[in-house]
């Protein structure tokens, strides 16, 4: 439509289960439309009068409400940090709060009572203790930002009680189950997938690795979400399957194009490998609790693969306690000794 861009749809699903679109003239602009409803709506000749209409009235939020605060966060240097997978779930995040929150001032945000509001709005997703989760994670990170800048005298959304408790970093893939989900795969998915095992890379990081991050010793270059320096010794093993990868671009892992593979395609590819191959229970990031089973084997103390993976300190003793024997590692020792 001339004149008009960047109409901006939210997704949201109630809590009979049923979707509801919340249409808006722009990202953080005025509501215009909704409806109910799995596909994206079409607009109705009255939303596109009402989007004409608030672009010939559009001003730039408000500095004293909390819509002026995300769009201020969403514009900054921090905000542009972050992986872009990390932006994208953010943004979405931040537009929920920002139909609940919009157009309510800063200052109520130094009311105590305001947190009983948001934890009323954080329950809205009680029934996916993840994403309430994920919704206060980004909220108070907003309001944080707000915070630390004297937009705000305090922070409502910190230090609340986190809804999901499931800990999977002691969750391993056995070998053959590896193979049989591989087994499924097309050869460019599953390099990619056994890549996983032998590096512990997590999917975003996995699939924007690059050719010149790979050295003589290690994989180094960036985390993808925390910018952290990584450091992730290569073996033997690690390095035979690298010389399997065609470079054909300059990321290591491409699709059956030769193109670099994105993160949502790759796990789709898995996905429906594992489901073929009847595998249960195992998810992509658990292949890092795999690397660190093959870490330990490899006789690299538990300090340090909490360092390799970017773990808080003494997450690997109960992946070595429940899967690492103490045969098994006096042995592997012996095998190095003997330079096997």
């Amino acid at each position: 439509m001339a004149g008009v861009e960047g109409i901006h749809y939210v997704r949201r699903r109630l809590a009979s289960g049923a979707v509801r679109w919340h249409v808006y003239a722009w990202r953080g602009g005025p509501k215009v439309m909704t409806a109910d409803g799995l596909v994206k709506p079409s607009l109705t000749s009255e939303a596109l009068a009402a989007i004409v209409k608030a672009h010939e009235n559009r001003t730039e939020p408000r500095r004293d409400t909390f819509d002026g605060l995300v769009a201020a966060y969403l514009g900054s240097a921090e905000f542009a940090r972050l992986a872009e997978t990390t932006r994208r779930q953010w943004r979405t995040w931040a537009d929920r709060a920002r139909l609940e929150f919009g157009h309510a001032p800063l200052k109520l945000f130094s009311d105590p009572r305001m947190r009983g509001t948001i934890l009323e709005w954080r329950d809205k997703w009680a029934n996916a203790p993840r994403s309430a989760d994920y919704a206060m994670q980004v909220l108070s990170r907003i309001l944080s930002w707000g915070l630390q800048r004297g937009w705000i005298m305090h922070n409502p959304a910190a230090g609340m009680p986190t809804l999901y408790r499931s800990d999977r970093s002691d969750i391993i893939w056995e070998d053959h189950e590896i193979d049989v989900v591989a087994a499924e795969m097309h050869p460019h998915a599953a390099r990619a997938f056994r890549l996983a095992a032998w590096t512990g890379l997590p999917r975003s990081d996995l699939v924007s690795l690059r050719w010149d991050d790979i050295g003589d010793l290690y994989i180094g270059g960036r985390r993808g979400k925390t910018k952290v320096e990584r450091c992730i010794p290569i073996f033997d093993e690690t390095r035979e399957l690298l010389e399997g990868f065609p470079k054909c671009a300059i990321t290591v892992v491409t699709n059956n194009r030769g193109r670099p593979f994105s993160a949502r395609g790759f796990s789709a590819s898995f996905e429906k490998a594992k489901a073929a191959a009847g595998v249960r229970g195992r998810t992509l990031h658990d292949l890092r609790g795999t690397f660190a089973t093959r870490l330990m084997r490899k006789g690299f103390e538990d300090r340090v693969i909490d360092e390799i993976l970017a773990w808080e300190t003494g997450r690997s003793v109960r992946i070595r306690r429940k899967y690492i024997t103490r045969k098994a590692v006096v042995i592997s020792a012996i095998e190095r000794m003997r330079g096997k």
